[in-house]
């Protein structure tokens, strides 16, 4: 049975995580420096043991957390041992500290850590847990705080003190709590319409390929009926039968390959990105192709290379802010085996690919999962200040 909180997977929830771990940090530092005062005076009186284990262990642990809330990565089990050390700490002070101290000891400084460690509590092990945490530590610190090594209070402040810090601690938990709640329906919410999209776009690829069919059977097989039902000589029957026959042949090429897309050459797959994507407005779209005449790639690729260029050309219409856009295809065989490539580079304002979203769908499915689709692979090269280049690549065995 797993005690901690697992990590969080959604774009929502990680970054929540994350903001949360380095707002944590920030509240943890406050209030140890607050605390200063008290741990340079309380050190003296404290057992080495405690020192080691609940001074020097806290802030070693406390620096790990920081340093894992900055890199998104660690918070979980860093919140479970500083939460630990905070209520063993607060049990194991009247152990650590003799009953002859000064009076005006003041309160232990752990004291100042109750409700960060509340907040570690329901960051590691959920909010439930944080708040049965928040109650047992205002407990412990209601006892201890009425003891010699606390500065003898009387009962009533005692009380008084930790119910303020449960109540304060209990509301930061449920705080954390509704944010995670909140982000991880965001992230649902973003999963089910990324999943509406693929099926929108499967449906959309198979409504194109119904027309595209449609028009098949209108210009091969009609016309092959038609002229058969108006031939009267033997020379228009052989042609009728002819025509027929190319009819055929293209239905059993269609049948026979895969997804019903045929093999296409490379110069036809750069006709298709320059008519698709061309016309008169800025930036200027250039498309350059360098590859054998008679070299074809299987028509799935063709799909995949053709839709993941012109999306990528889109994208730089759109958002590069440049004035220009080459594509560049090239193509060769060495011996059985096809490589295929195609650069498609801006000369806009350029951006930085790590900090786009996994739900921006331009680029993870309409062009890197496109070619992977296929067996290929597609890079991005590109900063801020600097031109894009986005590089398609395919390599398969020859037709």
């Amino acid at each position: 049975m797993k005690i901690l909180v697992a990590a969080p997977t959604g774009v929502s929830a990680r970054e929540t995580h994350r903001l949360m771990g380095r707002g944590i940090s920030a509240f943890a530092l406050l209030l140890l420096l607050q605390a200063c005062g008290n741990i340079s005076r309380q050190t003296l009186w404290a057992a080495q043991w405690w020192n080691a284990v609940f001074l020097w262990g806290f802030l070693t642990v406390l620096v790990v957390f920081i340093v894992a809330s900055i890199r998104g990565r660690g918070l979980t089990w860093t919140s479970a041992v500083l939460a630990a050390l905070v209520l063993g700490g607060l049990i194991l002070w009247p152990a650590a500290v003799p009953p002859t101290v000064p009076a005006d000891i003041g309160t232990p400084w752990l004291w100042a850590m109750i409700n960060v460690g509340a907040v570690w509590s329901a960051f590691a092990f959920g909010t439930v847990v944080g708040c049965c945490y928040t109650v047992a530590v205002g407990v412990v610190f209601a006892v201890v705080r009425t003891m010699p090594q606390a500065g003898s209070a009387p009962l009533a402040i005692a009380v008084e003190d930790a119910a303020f810090a449960t109540v304060l601690g209990v509301i930061i938990c449920l705080t954390i709590g509704i944010l995670r709640h909140a982000a991880a329906k965001v992230d649902a919410t973003a999963d089910r319409a990324i999943a509406q999209y693929r099926d929108a776009a499967a449906e959309t690829a198979l409504s194109n390929e119904r027309l595209r069919m449609d028009g098949l059977l209108h210009d091969s097989v009609m016309t092959a009926l038609l002229t058969a039902a108006h031939s009267a000589s033997a020379r228009e029957r052989e042609s009728s039968a002819e025509l027929a026959g190319s009819a055929i042949a293209r239905l059993d090429e269609q049948g026979g390959s895969r997804d019903g897309l045929v093999p296409a050459s490379v110069i036809e797959l750069a006709a298709r990105i320059r008519f698709t994507v061309t016309d008169d407005h800025a930036p200027v779209v250039r498309i350059h192709c360098d590859a054998p005449a008679n070299l074809k790639l299987p028509g799935p690729v063709v799909r995949a290379v053709f839709e993941a260029s012109t999306e990528a050309v889109k994208n730089a219409l759109k958002h590069s802010g440049g004035g220009r856009c080459d594509v560049r295809i090239t193509a060769r065989r060495t011996g059985e085996t096809i490589k295929a490539t195609v650069s498609i580079k801006d000369d806009g304002v350029g951006f930085r690919p790590e900090f786009v979203s996994d739900r921006r769908l331009g680029i993870r499915v309409s062009i890197i999962g496109r070619m992977r689709a296929v067996g290929g692979t597609a890079e991005i090269h590109s900063s801020t200040g600097s031109e894009t280049d986005i590089r398609l690549a395919w390599t398969g065995a020859a037709l």
